[in-house]
Parts: C-alpha cells; structure tokens; sequence
C-alpha cells in the first residue's frame, strides 16, 4: 500500500491482488485534520456500483481531512479475505462490507462489534432502510430481528425491482403490471409480437435462490421458518411453493429467452440493455449500466416497477444488499474512526451524492430530495417501495450451503430435468440434511 499527493493521483482506490492504492490531500489544515484518527481501512468487493462508492470515499476525505484505504477483491474471493481478517488476533479491516447472504455468519460467530457497544445507544439515522431487519441479530434464537442487536450499517441497498420496457409497452398497449398474472400477460404478449423475448429470468445455478425469492415470499411461501421453540420447520415443498416455482417456470420457459437456466446477472443485463429482453427481476444495481449510453441501446427507455403481487396480496423482494461491520478485533481507535464514517455515510445529504454518483441508496426517504422529478433518478419511488418489502430468504450462518442445495434443484427444473414437485422436494431434502447435521430438529411437512 502507499500513498500519493491527491494531485498527483486519480480520484480511484483500489487493491487488486492485494495493492491498495490511496489518497491524501495535502494542504497543512487537512494534513492536521487527517491525523485525528487513523486510516480507515475496507474490504469491498469489485462491481458496478465500486466507482460510485469511491466517489463518497472522496468526498468524506475532501470534508474531513481522513484517510481511507480501499482493498477491492472480486466477489468470490471477498467472504475468505474477510474471515481471514475478522478471525486473527488483530484485523486488517475497520470496516467489513458484507455481503446479505453472508451476514448470519459473521453475526452468529460474534466477528463484528455491536455498534451500540462502541457508541451507547446508537440507532441508524431516521430514514436508513433495514433490509428486512438483517441489520440486527437476535444472538438468543440465532436469526435476524427487529428488536436484536445492531450490528452494521447498510453501504448499498441492491434489492431486486421490476423492469420494463417503455418503448415495447407503448407499442403494444400494455400497462405497469400488478399482480404476476398481468405481468405473465404481457410477456406472452411481448413475445408473440417478436419485438423482444418477454421476460428475462436470472435462473442460473449462482442467481436462482436469489431471483426465486420474491415470487417464493409473495405466494405465501418461504424456505424454512424458525419456530419459537428454535426448531426449523421446512416449507418449501408446499402449495405455496408449488404455486410459486410454477409461476417462475411459465415465465421463464414460456416467454423468456432459450436456455433460460443459464442466464446469470449478466446475460440478463446484457439482453436487457440490447433490446432483446423486454422485462426482467433484477437488481436495482444495473440501473446505472441501463442508462449509460456507451453500454446500453435503451437509455431512458427502461422503467422500474413494484415486483408484482401474489395470490393473495403479498409483496417481496430479495435483500440483497450489503452491510458495513465493524470487527471486534481491531483498535477501540480504529474503531471510532469506522463508526465516525459510517455515521456520515447514512446523512441524506450524502446518500443524494451517492446516488448522483451512480450508486444504489440505503434509505428509503430520498423521493423529496432534490433528485425528486429529475428524470435520470426516475427508479427513486419503485427502489424505495421495493426496498420496504425486502425479506431475507435464508437467515441462518448456514445460508450459502443451503442457497447452493436449492439452487441445484431449481435449476434442474427450469431446464426441464426435475418435476417442480421433484425440485421442491429435492430442495426440502437438502435443508433437512444441512440443518440436522448442525443440531436443529427439523421439522416439515409430506413429499409433494
């Protein structure tokens, strides 16, 4: 790692492989300033949405006078480095940024510091969103709640939304769907025209679990319930989950593209920033890359929407967000200098510049700020009302093995190997397994 005059070096920190390139701005006041308390160092992973994180980062350095160090590694690698660094005797990182999928674990193993142990009685500033409550941990019953602990502050809110697009839905008439009945209706309408494939499932084997959450939750359904009494109950193989594959499938095999278990993150952005795919579940993270005309054929073409409804009115998106941690095993200085950032982080004044940057917002109260009626930030109100709907699918330290073992059996049933009661089944099976082998009493319900 090294450091250069802020003049002399671009406004970019990034470690690659391990080299962290910094900034310092030199004049005499900042100097002084920057030495009230000690480089921040963070671990965050490489992704769209990195440019506009160090946009903030420069701005926090140029109000402050404090130094940040940034260490980016690619998605993959990022869970290792951080248990690497949370679990040695002293940590490399002040702030952790995490991933949703993982933060049960680095929770349950008691990694990261409590923020109310390190400033008394803090809160999340009013208007900060909490994913589904995935902020805090209730230590007791191993799970996320409202009323637990807190233990991190959000540093990107990438829940999943629904697109569509404009020029397509003029074309034919078509309005904002509601319910998935109304959207199935205009992907069959969509793809009869033959002006674009009518939906664009994000069904490969890594994305599955994650795009299946919403039509999973708002059918009713979910992966598993932990009981009062601590024991899981499994519910995926169930009406609710038998309604809900069925709708993934006819939209994904009956209006999407060919090969649609295939189809990862960014096969679906690229279909959709052709032209090709006329609507797509997806993160709000690829808005950025949508409206950038040197990547995409449909800038301001491309609305984003509520995830529609279920049978009986029930409404979710995927948490898929990611949560700055501070780890115990650093410095109660270094410490207080994550918390110092952290806290200015959530300000709405800040999140107004980070979504000016390209970023994705952590709160949900940015519909009267001055993005408001600027139609480059037109995704504010469908972001936020998504965003209130977030759940966490799988809100136990084991989520990864379990998202990998439902993965398998979705995706079997989407290119046509497994029945949707033989994938749900299979699911059902591969969460028994895994949380009787990590002592829970399971219970669930007969085969499909």
């Amino acid at each position: 790692m090294f450091s250069e005059v802020k003049s002399k070096l671009p406004s970019i920190r990034q470690s690659v492989g391990g080299v962290a390139l910094g900034a310092m701005i030199a004049t005499g006041a900042t100097m002084a300033m920057a030495q009230s308390q000690p480089t921040i160092n963070i671990a965050i992973n490489q992704s769209p949405w990195l440019n506009s994180f160090i946009a903030m980062v420069d701005k926090y350095e140029d109000e402050t006078g404090n130094k940040i160090e940034l260490d980016v590694t690619p998605f993959g690698g990022l869970l290792e480095k951080i248990r690497n660094s949370v679990r040695g005797s002293s940590g490399t990182f002040d702030i952790v940024n995490v991933n949703s999928l993982w933060l049960s674990e680095l929770y349950s193993g008691g990694f990261l510091a409590p923020l109310g142990d390190l400033r008394d009685g803090y809160a999340l500033q009013d208007g900060v969103l909490d994913y589904g409550s995935t902020v805090s941990w209730n230590a007791d019953s191993g799970t996320f709640a409202a009323d637990g602990t807190l233990m991190g502050v959000p540093l990107n809110g990438n829940v999943q939304v629904l697109y569509y697009n404009t020029d397509v839905y003029k074309k034919l008439g078509l309005s904002e769907p509601k319910t998935w009945d109304e959207l199935m209706a205009n992907a069959k309408a969509i793809k009869d025209s033959g002006d674009a494939y009518g939906f664009i499932p994000r069904a490969g084997r890594s994305s599955i679990v994650y795009n299946f959450t919403p039509y999973l939750f708002s059918h009713g359904g979910s992966f598993f319930d932990i009981q009062a009494d601590g024991s899981l109950a499994v519910k995926i193989n169930t009406a609710a989950g038998k309604a809900a594959l069925e709708t993934y499938l006819d939209l994904a095999q009956n209006a999407g593209p060919p090969s649609s278990g295939a189809v990862e993150q960014g096969e679906l952005i690229q279909l959709i920033s052709t032209g090709r795919g006329a609507q797509a579940i997806a993160v709000i993270g690829a808005w950025g890359g949508l409206e950038n005309p040197e990547k995409s054929a449909v800038v301001g073409k491309i609305n984003a929407a509520l995830i529609p409804t279920g049978p009986n009115g029930g409404q979710a998106t995927s948490a898929g967000h990611w949560v700055g941690g501070v780890p115990k095993n650093i410095s109660a200085e270094r410490q207080e200098a994550a918390m110092t950032f952290l806290d200015w982080f959530q300000s709405k004044e800040v999140q107004v510049a980070y979504v000016e940057a390209g970023g994705v917002p952590v709160r949900g109260d940015l519909g009267d700020s001055s993005l408001a009626g600027d139609d480059r930030y037109r995704f504010i109100d469908a972001y936020s009302a998504n965003a209130a709907n977030a759940v966490m699918g799988l809100p136990v330290a084991q989520a990864a093995e379990i998202s990998d073992a439902v993965a398998l059996n979705l995706n079997r049933a989407v290119i046509g190997e497994l029945s949707v009661a033989e994938a749900l089944n299979g699911a059902a099976d591969g969460i028994e397994t895994i949380m009787k082998r990590e002592g829970y009493t399971v219970t669930r319900g007969p085969n499909l």
